[in-house]
This record gives C-alpha cells, structure tokens and sequence, in this order.
C-alpha cells in the first residue's frame, strides 16, 4: 500500500516538471502531463496480462519444488469456515461487507480530498511556482509511507486492527483541523504531512479485515463491492473540497468537513465486530 504514497513523493516533482512544459510542441502543460504519466501505465496493464501469473502454479519464474511449497503453505487457508461469506451472493447479502464499503467510502473521501488539492493548497500557503510546488508536495507522502510501515506493523504485531483504523483516522482528521486554520506555511505543511500520514495508515489495517472475513467464491467479489463503493470517495472528496471553496474562497470549510468525516470513519471502526 506504501507504492501509493511513494508515487506521490515521485510524482508530485515530475508532475511540477511536466506541468512546466506548458506550449511544448503546441501542448498545454496538464497535456503533457496525461501523456507521460498515462501511457506508462497503459504498457503496464499490458504487461500484467502476459506476466502476472493467477498462482504459484503457473509462475514461470518459480522452481517445481518453490510452487509445491508455496500451495501447500497456501492450502490451509483456502479452507472455508463456517463465519465467512463463501460465495458471490453471501458477500453480497453480508452486512460487514456493506459497512466496510461504507467506512472506506469515507476514508477515500478524506485521502482523496486533500490528495487532489494538495498542489492548490501549497501553492496558496507558499506562493510558489509548479516545479517547487511538486517538490514540496511530496514532504506529505514520504510522511504517508513511514507512517504505514509502522502503523501496518504494530497492527500485525498485536493482531489488533480496529484502533489501527480509528485511531489514524483521529490523527489524520486533527491534522485536517489544523490546516484549516493555520497560516503558517512551514507548520501548515507539518499539518498537512500529519493528515496524510493519519489518513493513509488506516489502509494496511483496513485491508486485513474483509481479507480476514471473505474467503471462497465471495471474496473476489466482496473485495471489489468495498474498492468500488469506497472509491467512489475519490469523486466526492476533491468535488466536496471544490465546491466550499468555490462557496467560501478558502479550503478552510472543506478540510473540516472531511476531518468530520475522518471522526465519524473512526467511530464508525470502532464500532464494528473484532478482527
């Protein structure tokens, strides 16, 4: 789950760079920038379908004796028990799995509302151009990717996960609060860095837990449920953040209303069944 954070400590200065090749060879900046970060992973999704193997079975690269250990290490956890949605229909009509969507659906809401506008804010706190407005946007995400290594390893550590979830949401959301009202470039970015690394470390322990209650047929499927309903967030929170600001002039209204969100996506984990 790091890779996310990681493409946003390399992506926000290359961006910067590609949005300063604005009238290139007769294209707008954002142009440039579709093309050069788009058509990388348009030759990776082609690559996966003639490398990724579906299993051990199948992995070229594995040795006979590698692929018989690995299904055997597999095997027991294929094993179906009896709590867990084993079919496409079970996880469909499984109420867990609906609020897991729901709870992610608000946790992408807050990640995605700041990620999109992270650019937009730095540039109003700092004043600065789009090379140094990429660079300075990704102090948040290097924050990001620490804070889930060790927030993902406590969890496993403990086998806890709910306040893993909550308690990063309660972080992310005060670094929100603080954004909102500081002026301050350097302590505002401070903010900022401690909203991202909050908001990303609820992933590593969020992701173990519809992992931990599907299994079978259903998990494909109620996995994906989750993802989709969660992802529709990534509309939400940056259209959200958009539209206050459109509304107010400042991107104060909107950062508290997804760290209200955050609280109530902490709740929310803390109140389901124990994982």
């Amino acid at each position: 789950m790091t890779a996310t954070a990681i493409a946003g400590v390399v992506g926000g200065p290359i961006s910067g760079a590609l949005l300063a090749m604005d009238g290139l060879g007769g294209l707008r900046g954002w142009q440039w920038l579709f093309l050069a970060e788009g058509l990388p992973a348009v030759v990776l999704g082609l690559a996966v379908l003639a490398y990724l193997p579906d299993g051990p079975a199948s992995a070229s690269w594995l040795t006979p004796e590698e692929r018989r250990s690995l299904a055997a290490r597999l095997g027991p956890e294929q094993v179906i028990e009896a709590h867990h949605a084993a079919t496409l229909a079970g996880a469909l009509a499984d109420r867990r799995v609906w609020r897991l969507a729901v709870l992610y659906f608000v946790l992408v809401t807050g990640l995605y509302g700041v990620g999109l506008w992270l650019p937009q804010i730095v540039k109003g706190l700092w004043g600065l151009g789009d090379v140094m407005v990429g660079i300075v946007s990704a102090v948040p995400y290097v924050a990001a990717a620490a804070g889930m290594v060790v927030v993902g390893r406590h969890s496993d550590r403990t086998g806890e996960r709910r306040w893993h979830v909550a308690g990063p949401a309660f972080v992310g959301a005060l670094g929100l609060a603080f954004v909102a009202y500081l002026r301050s470039p350097v302590v505002a970015l401070a903010a900022l860095s401690l909203a991202a690394l909050g908001t990303s470390s609820t992933l590593g322990p969020f992701w173990s837990i519809p992992a931990s209650l599907l299994r079978g047929t259903g998990a494909a499927a109620g996995i994906a449920l989750v993802n989709s309903i969660g992802n529709l967030g990534g509309f939400a929170g940056p259209y959200l953040i958009g539209l206050v600001k459109d509304a107010t002039g400042s991107f104060a209204g909107g950062l508290l209303v997804l760290a209200g969100g955050l609280v109530a996506a902490g709740l929310l984990a803390l109140g389901g069944e124990r994982h």
